[in-house]
């Protein structure tokens, strides 16, 4: 007989055998005892968690011939062929190859039939989320209301792929990653009575890795069973899965913590020679520091789950760093992570790491290294030393140049303060320093040469059209002023980088400084428009009062329609005619240009006068054939 692999051999075949996800079994078996069987099911969660596995027990526990039952018999024609794979009532359909709506409509002609041998007809969606929209489309209405004798169980490792649609037609069952422990409790009954001697570190090591999986778990004894000897131990787990080693992280740790960069390197160094991968010495890294981490803030009771390391080697790595220095380790080794994914040299980035991790000064963890004691000894010393003289050349600096500010001319006094400190005056009133700026000729001449240097360059041009809607409004005290009457160009000249190129031009015309201001300018209003014309007033004076009621209401009605404007007769006889007459005029105007332009083109049209033309003689004329025509004329 073929062997059969460990996961196979394994696989749960009751509820009660289900590892880790008690929540899922317990419910099921309750709605089973009880008959509140759904229509359809959508198991979710991380592969290897028993999905799969739980949609094999439903189905064998709805067509138990001893069922339905929470605990199928196992035993029965239709457990068994469940267990085989042979059932023609449970079809396992894998979505990934049968993804598109052809084979759905397919799933919908069969449902119909009833079942062969069983109660249900289960149908087991695995991976449904890689269905296409048209598939999914064409699911939802015999998802919804599929016949009695149906059950759809969808299961998938990716929830938030599958529309909402779809979820809302079904119970939702999320399934947990296993923890460490139980998958190691598992390993071990599974080796017990498989015959396989392992190490209970090796077991501990394979469940850790397994990322709770409980199937890969199960792969990963098969596959070392196979390679060991006679025991399978921890370190041949360690070079099966590729594990950097205990003695490799032990002696990074050491190394970041006390600054020593050429042991962190040399680590990275016997990693690669040993043929390891780099990503891996970065993720154990992170797991043994958040051990550490835990078990300084928790104690031992939490946080074992993800190392094997003991009790006595965890404090003493926690006793190498401060509670604040863990989380910037973590931080900057889970960068790198990010980075290895693209990198071409992931050797590099694993050295930068270690190298800002030993000197975390330079890498801007100060508070950190301060905190857990990095920075010390005779080389942090003489950095800090360093630091500190670049820090006074720097005030001096700093000092010379707020003099030099200060002496200019026009620049804020200074007040001295308590303890020798001294502190820039208020600037006085834009106003009252106007009072001394006085327009000269010399000062005129300065504007117009300071307008015209911008004038023909390209690059201030800007500058230019906002300088050319000034007007110079004096000079005086290192002062230079110019008058807006626009707020905008006021607001625009005043920004650094046009008063910082107008000063600048100010000094190379005038061979000194010069502090550039602006100020409000008077508006140059409109003219305002000429009056309207007065028209002669030609109306008459009517009296309403004096007209009959009946006349005077007809009289109101016309001034409601027309106005108040009363023309006499004779003067409105005169201006009907003129109207007409200028009507007149302006048709038979339009009627002799018309007349002209089509004597122009018939004299262009017609180049021979009717005179020339040879008319045919009336005998040539052919009489009609018809016999109602007329005879001809002795």
């Amino acid at each position: 007989m073929a062997y059969v692999a460990l996961y196979r051999q394994w696989r749960p075949k009751s509820f009660s055998d289900l590892v880790g996800q008690e929540h899922v079994s317990q419910t099921l078996a309750q709605a089973i005892e009880t008959g509140r069987v759904g229509h359809a099911y959508l198991f979710s969660g991380p592969r290897g968690t028993g999905k799969t596995s739980t949609a094999k027990i439903l189905a064998k526990a709805l067509n138990c011939e001893a069922g339905p039952t929470p605990e199928p018999c196992g035993v029965c024609e239709s457990c068994r062929r469940v267990n085989e794979g042979t059932s023609l009532d449970v079809f396992e359909i894998d979505a990934a190859s049968n993804r598109g709506i052809d084979e759905i409509r397919e799933l919908r002609e069969t449902i119909q039939f009833a079942p062969v041998n069983g109660r249900y007809k289960v149908y087991i969606i695995d991976e449904v989320h890689m269905l296409t929209a048209e598939a999914f489309n064409a699911l939802l209405k015999t998802l919804e209301e599929p016949p009695a004798q149906v059950v759809f169980i969808l299961a998938t490792t990716e929830i938030h792929k599958v529309p909402a649609t779809i979820q809302s037609r079904c119970q939702r069952y999320d399934f947990k990653r296993i923890a460490a422990e139980v998958i190691a409790a598992r390993l071990r009954y599974v080796a017990d009575q498989s015959d396989i001697a392992a190490e209970d570190a090796a077991l501990s090591l394979i469940a850790q890795g397994a990322a709770g999986g409980l199937r890969d778990a199960l792969s990963t004894l098969d596959q070392c069973a196979a390679l060991a000897e006679s025991v399978v131990t921890e370190q041949l787990v360690r070079d099966i899965l590729g594990l950097v080693g205990r003695e490799h992280i032990e002696k990074s740790l050491r190394a970041i913590a006390a600054g020593d960069a050429p042991a962190a390197l040399s680590v990275v160094a016997e990693v690669v020679e040993r043929g390891r991968d780099l990503r891996q010495l970065t993720v154990e890294l992170i797991r043994e520091l958040r051990a550490a981490m835990v078990y300084q803030a928790a104690g031992e009771a939490a946080g074992r789950e993800m190392t094997s390391t003991s009790s006595e080697m965890l404090a003493e790595e926690a006793a190498l760093f401060s509670p604040e220095a863990f989380a910037p380790m973590i931080g900057r080794l889970n960068e790198v992570l990010g980075e290895l994914r693209w990198t071409t040299e992931p050797r590099i980035a694993v050295e930068t790491a270690f190298l800002s991790l030993c000197r975390p000064v330079a890498a801007g963890l100060e508070k950190a290294a301060a905190e857990t004691g990095t920075v010390g000894g005779p080389a942090d010393e003489a950095r800090l030393a360093h630091l500190e003289k670049q820090v006074a050349v720097l005030t001096a600096q700093l000092a010379a140049r707020a003099a030099a500010v200060s002496s200019r001319p026009g620049a804020p006094a200074k007040r001295p303060l308590a303890g020798g400190r001294t502190v820039a005056a208020k600037s006085a009133p834009l106003a009252a320093s106007s009072s001394r700026l006085a327009v000269t000729p010399e000062g005129q001449d300065l504007w117009q040469k300071l307008t015209e240097s911008f004038q023909g360059d390209v690059k201030y041009k800007p500058l230019h059209s906002c300088l050319s809607g000034g007007k110079f409004g004096g000079m005086g005290d290192g002062v230079f002023q110019v008058l807006f009457s626009s707020p905008f160009l006021r607001t625009r000249l005043e920004r650094d980088d046009y008063r910082q190129a107008i000063e600048a031009r100010l000094a190379e015309l005038s061979g000194q400084s010069w502090r550039f201001i602006t100020a409000a300018g008077e508006k140059k209003l409109p003219d305002p428009p000429p009056p309207p014309p007065r028209r002669k007033d030609t109306g008459v004076k009517v009296d309403m009062a004096s007209l009959p009621p009946e006349g005077r209401r007809s009289l109101e009605k016309a001034v409601e329609m027309f106005g108040d404007h009363f023309v006499p007769i004779e003067e409105a006889e005169r201006q009907r005619a003129e109207a007409v007459a200028a009507a007149e005029k302006k048709t038979l105007s339009g009627a002799a240009r018309r007349e002209n332009h089509s004597a122009a083109n018939r004299q262009n049209d017609v180049s021979v006068s009717a005179e020339d033309i040879d008319f045919p003689p009336l005998d040539d004329v052919p009489l009609p054939e018809d016999d109602d025509a007329p005879l001809p004329e002795d």
